[in-house]
């Protein structure tokens, strides 16, 4: 989904980019304070675990306070970095598109890609996103987000058109890349009794984190069939 807001809900951690491409043939390029993408990762904070005594010294200090003075306090933790991220999640991008420019923009066409491995995917629309008027020094943001079906190299490509008070038109582009993990690592091993085939798997957590696993299933081919020995 994408939508406009004023101010991310959750922490974010700036994306880099790299200079923006050249533009296609017959389109000037922008000049380099025109425009400008600001991407971030939108991500939950996390909790801090003090020590035993230091969390019920923070307890005991919290029974003493009226309900409307307990806010955000040190027991939350902003993200440090990017940090990593994994197949399966959902990639969550904060988008701003911001003028440095002192003169009003017209037309203005953004558009968002994520380009995999394998394929292009879009994420923003241009006509989705068209602007008739883009005042000076304003800024409009998106947020955007993807399930990642794919390990590997993702590339967040960022572009936008437009028209300066001369009649002239502008496109810059700019490329965000990150690396998608795979959070588990699964061996397999083939055990011959007889008539019998036994498949053993072995899943291991290769990611920093403690992982819930709510369903490990197995489907296997003509003309095999599978006997569930966890069913009792």
């Amino acid at each position: 989904g994408n939508g406009r807001m004023t101010s991310p809900p959750f922490p974010f951690v700036l994306m880099t980019s790299p200079a923006a491409s050249p533009a296609p043939a017959g389109v000037a390029e922008a000049k380099v304070d025109a425009l400008v993408f600001k991407v971030m990762r939108l991500n939950r904070p996390s909790f801090h675990c003090p020590p035993s005594t230091t969390a019920m010294s923070f307890i005991d200090g919290l029974s003493s306070l009226p309900l409307t003075d307990i806010g955000p306090s040190d027991s939350l933790i902003f993200p440090p970095g990017f940090g990593n991220i994994y197949l399966g999640e959902t990639f969550s991008a904060y988008v701003s598109v911001c003028s440095n420019s002192l003169e009003e923009l017209t037309k203005v066409e953004v558009r968002a890609e994520l380009q995999t491995g394998t394929k292009r995917i879009t994420l923003l629309d241009g006509s989705n996103s068209f602007l008739q008027t883009f005042p000076p020094k304003g800024h409009v943001d998106y947020i955007l987000e993807h399930e990642l079906k794919e390990a590997g190299v993702h590339i967040m490509i960022c572009t936008a058109s437009f028209f300066e008070s001369s009649g002239q038109e502008r496109k810059v582009r700019q490329y965000f890349k990150f690396q998608v993990q795979k959070p588990l690592s699964v061996t397999t091993k083939l055990h011959f009794m007889e008539n019998s085939i036994f498949l053993e798997n072995q899943i291991q957590n290769i990611t920093k984190l403690p992982l819930y696993l709510s369903l490990i299933k197995f489907e296997p081919s003509q003309p095999y069939n599978r006997e569930d020995l966890s069913a009792g």
